[in-house]
């Protein structure tokens, strides 16, 4: 499939092998998947062609998300949205989900990054999402929408109090280093 962008051009599309697709199910083989040419030639992922940085100076679409991987103190692997291997190197990273199955289920013990990290809390309706979230010792309860950053170091964990159907949570990471 292809993306009709604006002006009409053709964007190019990545493709993943995603056999899962149930929510909490690994998908996709981590790999970064390829991006298809508009005139059906392929490259890897985030290859070269770059403009910037690195980067494909064309509009990418990517559809090999989520990748679960490893974070430190935390239950199980995150599902990322967005890597910093991404799109030839970016330097944030995306993790989160939906948390209404959380509610009272920490999904990590109390952990530290190198990086700052802000807390996305969304839902449906404005308060439909409650989490609590330690810093350092220091309690804050969100109600959504909400956000919160974590400064690089700072030891932290959240809590899902109360959620709604259609209620997340997201870790943006400003950096590389989970």
């Amino acid at each position: 499939m292809t993306t009709e962008t604006p002006a009409g051009t053709v964007a190019p599309e990545i493709s993943g092998e995603s056999p899962g697709g149930n929510a909490g199910e690994p998908r996709g083989d981590n790999t970064g998947g390829t991006v298809r040419e508009p005139c059906g030639g392929s490259r890897p992922a985030g290859g070269a062609g770059s403009a910037s940085a690195g980067r494909p100076d064309r509009a990418e679409v990517r559809t090999d998300i989520p990748r679960f991987l490893p974070v430190a103190g935390h239950h199980a692997p995150a599902p990322f949205y967005l890597t910093a291997d991404m799109f030839g190197g970016v330097p944030v990273e995306l993790a989160g989900g939906p948390i209404d199955h959380l509610v009272g289920r920490p999904v990590a013990e109390p952990h530290r990054h190198q990086v700052d990290e802000i807390y996305f809390l969304v839902s449906p309706n404005p308060g439909g999402a409650r989490i609590e979230v330690l810093v350092d010792g220091d309690r804050h309860e969100l109600a959504s929408p909400a956000l919160l950053r974590v400064p690089a170091g700072a030891e932290h964990r959240f809590l899902t109090l109360e959620a709604e159907p259609g209620s997340y949570c997201f870790g943006l990471l400003l950096g590389d280093a989970r």
